[in-house]
């Protein structure tokens, strides 16, 4: 037993300053798992879902799963159809779908969403009619012979206090099954838009919808 404790006596400093730089490393691994469990709390969440039902009535919901309120600026969607790629803007409601909404006096889908809320942005009947009769080129007329093979939904909104804006985006395809049309989300979670590039390209897509 003399040898062991002759040892430590003579080695006391060093053992010390390891004793110090282990308990530093302890509270740096702590302190580095809190600030990153505050910022998962800190930055914004939406997740976009297909309400009750399956058929292209069902509704097409965001909620805002954010520590705070989250101000949605815009609503794009993209299609994929027989006639190619349609991209748009379906922040605002159209005539066609005022006549169909409940509350017709929403105009626009805009508007803060608080943390914990959801929103009901329309049936993805509604904004797929929405983006076909916005796009160039398409004939209204004949809109029933346009096959509609995919939708992504992109929400875009300002977060408290980020320099740039937020957004999340899901793809759900549209499966033909006899005369019925059915939404089945492509994705089981909603894709965050959060790196610095991707964000800077939603303001690009917010001046596009002003």
């Amino acid at each position: 037993m003399e040898l062991p404790l002759q040892w430590i006596a003579e080695h006391s400093e060093a053992i010390s300053a390891l004793t110090d730089l282990g308990t530093l490393a302890i509270w740096a691994i702590y302190l580095q798992v809190f600030v990153s469990s505050y910022r998962r709390q800190l930055r914004a969440t939406l997740i976009i879902t297909r309400g009750v039902g399956s058929d292209l009535d069902a509704r097409c919901l965001v909620s805002n799963m954010s520590s705070g309120p989250i101000y949605i600026s815009s609503v794009f969607v993209r299609l994929e159809t027989s006639s190619g790629t349609i991209i748009t803007p379906v922040t605002d409601v159209f005539d066609a779908e005022k006549q169909r909404d409940r509350e017709p006096h929403q105009h626009t889908r805009q508007g803060p969403l608080q943390a914990g809320e959801s929103r009901d942005i329309g049936s993805f009947r509604q904004l797929i009619e929405h983006a076909l009769h916005a796009a160039p080129g398409i004939d209204r007329s004949g809109d029933e012979k346009v096959q509609v093979g995919f939708i992504l939904v992109e929400v875009v909104g300002l977060y408290g206090s980020e320099d740039l804006p937020i957004g999340a985006r899901r793809g759900f395809d549209i499966l033909a099954e006899g005369v019925q049309h059915h939404v089945h989300g492509r994705q089981v979670h909603t894709e965050q838009i959060r790196t610095r590039r991707q964000r800077r390209e939603l303001t690009k897509d917010l001046q596009r919808d002003q």
